[in-house]
């Protein structure tokens, strides 16, 4: 009998500066859990405006892709080990973005927004600025960035997409026209988009994307994937079954996986 496909593509490495716990841990905790496939997706070298430790620096990624490798090798036949790399869209960053992935072979890139305007707006530390700030403002601005990141041709698959209602911000219905853009850009591109599943730990209290985005991305015939976005090893595969059954409700009834930047398709376990 052919074990199901069971992946989680969105897990970050103690080399970002902001995450815990060895490489090594990570693999071990996918293994217990049972996944045949993981992604090891760390942020890539691409400046951030704010002082935080939110990405690698260039020895930093030399040292998380030779540690990646020497894990693919070493676990080979109990799970399959992808090197990827998480990288931020920001305008006027492309020469830094461009480098960032070309700098080694990766499996995919995940393509995500954190910043509006040089503003964190999903950080701890900035979370004070949404105080008197039409969400609506703050979702057209970032919704118009992920049209920007799906039509560079950097990216892969589009992260946590609706990640500005970490705590608990939400735009009104008037914002369907953006999310809908949005959607079309990314059906356009022919990206894919995750399941995000650390959006159950914070105070959004669900998954990312919503269900209303996912219904549009499904409309669109965009395939997705899982990502537990863990920076701590007890955190792989978080809440994948609420996602999956998710999913399923929705009509997918696959997943993505990657090899080299090519695609294919698996069934949805």
């Amino acid at each position: 009998m052919t074990t199901p496909f069971t992946s989680d593509y969105h897990i970050h490495t103690k080399w970002c500066g902001h995450a815990s716990g060895e490489t090594r841990d990570y693999v071990e905790a996918a293994v217990a859990r049972g996944l045949t496939e993981i992604g090891f997706a760390d942020h890539l070298p691409v400046p951030c405006p704010v002082a935080e430790k939110l990405y690698m620096n260039r020895e930093e990624l030399a040292n998380y892709v030779a540690e990646v490798t020497l894990l693919q090798a070493e676990y080979a036949g109990r799970i399959r080990i992808l090197l990827a790399g998480e990288c931020d869209f920001a305008p006027g960053k492309q020469r830094e973005i461009e480098a960032a992935i070309a700098a080694f072979p990766l499996d995919y890139v995940i393509g995500s927004t954190h910043f509006i305007n040089g503003w964190a707006f999903d950080h701890p530390a900035y979370r004070a600025a949404w105080d008197g700030l039409d969400p609506n403002d703050a979702f057209r601005r970032y919704y118009k960035l992920i049209e920007q990141a799906a039509h560079s041709g950097y990216y892969d698959v589009i992260g946590h997409l609706d990640l500005p209602k970490k705590f608990g911000y939400r735009p009104s219905d008037s914002i369907i026209e953006a999310e809908i853009a949005a959607a079309d850009a990314i059906a356009k591109a022919g990206l894919a988009v995750e399941i995000n599943t650390s959006g159950f730990d914070v105070p959004a209290a669900e998954q990312y994307p919503s269900e209303r985005i996912l219904r549009l991305l499904f409309e669109r015939n965009v395939p997705i994937c899982f990502g537990s976005d863990s920076h701590r090893p007890e955190h792989i595969a978080r809440h994948f079954d609420r996602a999956r059954s998710l999913a399923r409700s929705l009509g997918w009834n696959s997943v993505v996986r990657f090899e080299g930047r090519r695609r294919f398709s698996e069934p949805l376990a």
